[in-house]
């Protein structure tokens, strides 16, 4: 007997029991708080959008960097094959591979810094472009009257 008016009780608590939208509407009747949590989550939505697209922007930046700056390598590594050059001249191979790598760093910073400003930061590099450009004018002038 004890069990059955447990049981029967438990079930009468369950079909009183609001259901989770009509707690939610006794909670928020103006809908103010509905439209406030669905603005959140749009933009919590556009944040991950865009740091996906930001983060894919710059594995793109980095993979042509990389590229590009293997290009000395590849060409002097080539040509030492090509040419056998480490039988005949070990020491020179070595040392154009060196200044190959070099150069390709220099050339992989570059166009890092030029992609990562131009696709990642454009506003920042018209500035450095503009600034670039008048530096340039700045020291063909000084050339040009210095020649004179």
């Amino acid at each position: 007997m004890r069990t059955l008016l447990t049981m029967l009780l438990f079930l009468s608590c369950l079909q009183v029991a609001p259901s989770p939208e009509e707690m939610y509407g006794m909670y928020d009747k103006d809908g103010k708080h509905r439209k406030m949590t669905e603005q959140v989550e749009q933009v919590r939505q556009r944040t991950a959008k865009a740091e996906k697209e930001e983060h894919n922007k710059k594995t793109l930046v980095l993979a042509v960097s990389i590229l590009i700056g293997l290009i000395p390598v590849a060409v002097v590594g080539r040509n030492i094959v090509r040419k056998q050059a480490w039988k005949t001249n070990p020491k020179g191979a070595k040392e154009a591979l060196v200044i190959a790598f070099a150069g390709g760093a220099a050339l992989f910073a570059f166009n890092y810094g030029w992609f990562y400003l131009r696709i990642l930061h454009e506003e920042i590099f018209k500035f450095v472009l503009f600034v670039g450009f008048l530096l340039l004018l700045i020291g063909i002038g000084v050339y040009v009257a210095r020649k004179k």
